[in-house]
């Protein structure tokens, strides 16, 4: 009988998902060699190939496609366990891994991460900047701030204020284009692959404005602002305080999306999840007026 080990399966899976040595170590945290080592051992413990390669990627082979939902329920056992342990936990002290998206993890909760870390000294932290839920639901991750307007049924978690984004420029880019009520000349600085359809445009305070450029991320956005490519929609948490940009006159908000603090049911009772997510979510709550652009 072969021998299995669940670091193989963890690989195999990973390969079999996202179909590439790169995308498997990128997301177990491994090098490419790993990741090819655990693939060699479960292959050589099955007695059989997984995958073949291609132009396209990773092709999975007959067996692989046998094994994966096997290999999967493996997995929800495996995850099930280790959040049961965690929740287990009756002293404060150990490890809270925290996924936010970008913008958030640099401009917003790292102050409050390290009051917590001062408050909590047994409690380590550890922070992954990302824009998926799948960190909570394979286990990756114990708390995640999501901007989402319908969370994942099977976690739970606390809604924070709503964000409030608004219309932003440099001084000079204004002094260069005319406004007229809700007519301008101004362009917008587009999203990208956010948003291909500029949707937002349409609700926004210029509606009928042209959209230039592309610019996916929020923190490239706003040095395109900041040197004049157009004007951009960021939540006033951000926005607010970054010289070079002010906001644009007479308009109101451009977008309000709510945030959450979630977590999985299964780590409910841990002491130090709830202590982690009752001291953020506090902390984010004082900055309400902030977030929903009230106060610059």
């Amino acid at each position: 009988m072969a021998k299995l080990d669940w670091n193989d399966l963890k690989v195999f899976l990973a390969l079999f998902r996202g179909r590439s040595v790169r995308s498997a170590a990128d997301e177990l945290g491994m090098s490419h060699s790993t990741v090819s080592r655990h693939l060699t051992d479960l292959e050589t413990s099955l007695g059989a190939v997984l995958f073949t390669r291609s132009r396209e990627g990773l092709l999975a082979t007959s067996m692989a496609e046998q094994i994966f939902n096997r290999a999967e329920r493996v997995e929800d056992e495996v995850l099930g366990l280790q959040r049961e342990a965690a929740s287990l936990d009756t002293v404060l002290s150990g490890e809270v891994r925290v996924t936010a998206p970008p913008l958030l993890s640099q401009h917003m909760i790292m102050p409050h991460l390290a009051a917590f870390a001062r408050q909590y000294p047994g409690i380590e932290i550890s922070l992954h900047s990302s824009n998926s839920i799948d960190d909570l639901m394979k286990g990756a991750s114990d708390v995640a701030l999501r901007s989402q307007f319908n969370p994942n049924d099977n976690l739970v978690g606390r809604r924070l204020p709503d964000f409030v984004s608004r219309a932003y420029a440099s001084r000079d880019y204004l002094a260069n284009h005319w406004f007229d009520g809700n007519r301008t000349n101004a362009t917008w600085i587009g999203l990208g692959v956010i948003d291909p359809q500029n949707k937002w445009v349409k609700e926004g305070p210029f509606p009928d404005a042209k959209v230039r450029h592309r610019i996916p991320d929020m923190l490239d956005q706003a040095q395109a602002a900041i040197q004049g490519l157009g004007m951009v929609s960021l939540p006033c948490f951000f926005g607010d305080g970054l010289d070079g940009l002010v906001r644009v006159p007479n308009t109101g908000p451009v977008s309000q999306r709510p945030v959450w603090v979630l977590t999985h049911p299964d780590l409910r009772t841990s002491v130090r999840i709830k202590a982690f997510v009752r001291f953020l979510v506090a902390a984010i709550t004082g900055q309400e007026k902030q977030i929903t652009g009230e106060i610059i």
